[in-house]
């Protein structure tokens, strides 16, 4: 009967251990899968401000294009209160007399003297032939003139021309201002006619001194190739 009981028992304990072998290789087979690796949490940004530069921000204000009509703590400062203008002197007591019964002034006694000429022996009036035996400078009477003309190149501004316009004879009894001509000059004289660049208060002004120019004066013939400001005057 004891021999049964031990081999009953036995095979408990076989059956136990068989049992944890099975469960512990069943685990094995179906554990779990290894989890993916979490990311590292994701630093955020920090924002450190610097210390103010005064300097920089009086620099920043001299940029500062805001107009200046828009009140700015330079600008919109409060008025010093003013006083209503008749109680201004409210504080003063009035004063309605004189402190003193004469009006004194510092004036330098002066004597005057018995005859005008003492005056004269104490302020003498300096060196009394001073302009005695001087001129005027002679001034030369310029010589009439019917008009002058000035070239001058286009591009640069250089004279290249100037004096009187012998022989010219402009209409008579009329005021007008100088004028200017733009001219195009080649190997072969002028090409085509003078421009009018800044005209004179006359019509028949214009028209003389472009001629005269052109068929009298024979400016083409005159200046080398390139572009010029002839400019005619009194």
């Amino acid at each position: 009967m004891t021999t049964e009981a031990s081999a009953e028992k036995r095979r408990w304990v076989a059956a136990i251990a068989a049992g944890v072998v099975a469960t512990v290789l069943l685990a094995g087979l179906f554990r779990a899968p290894p989890s993916a690796a979490r990311p590292a949490p994701a630093v955020k940004p920090t924002i450190v401000l610097a210390p103010t530069d005064p300097l920089l921000k009086e620099e920043m204000a001299l940029h500062d294009r805001a107009p200046l009509f828009l009140p700015t703590e330079w600008n919109s400062r409060p008025a010093p209160p003013r006083r209503d203008p008749g109680v201004a002197f409210a504080s003063y007591p009035p004063d309605l007399r004189f402190a003193v019964d004469g009006l004194p002034l510092s004036l330098l006694p002066n004597d005057v003297p018995a005859r005008p000429a003492d005056e004269l022996v104490d302020n003498p009036p300096g060196n009394p032939l001073l302009g005695l035996g001087q001129t005027d400078a002679p001034v030369p009477v310029l010589a009439p003139r019917a008009a002058f003309v000035e070239i001058a190149a286009a591009g640069t501004g250089a004279p290249v021309l100037s004096g009187v316009l012998a022989g010219a004879h402009p209409p008579e009894g009329v005021l007008w201002r100088p004028l200017a001509f733009i001219a195009a000059v080649d190997a072969a004289g002028l090409v085509g006619r003078l421009v009018l660049a800044e005209p004179s208060d006359v019509d028949a002004i214009n028209v003389y001194f472009e001629r005269f120019l052109t068929q009298t004066f024979r400016v083409g013939k005159r200046l080398d190739p390139g572009f010029y400001v002839i400019r005619v005057g009194q």
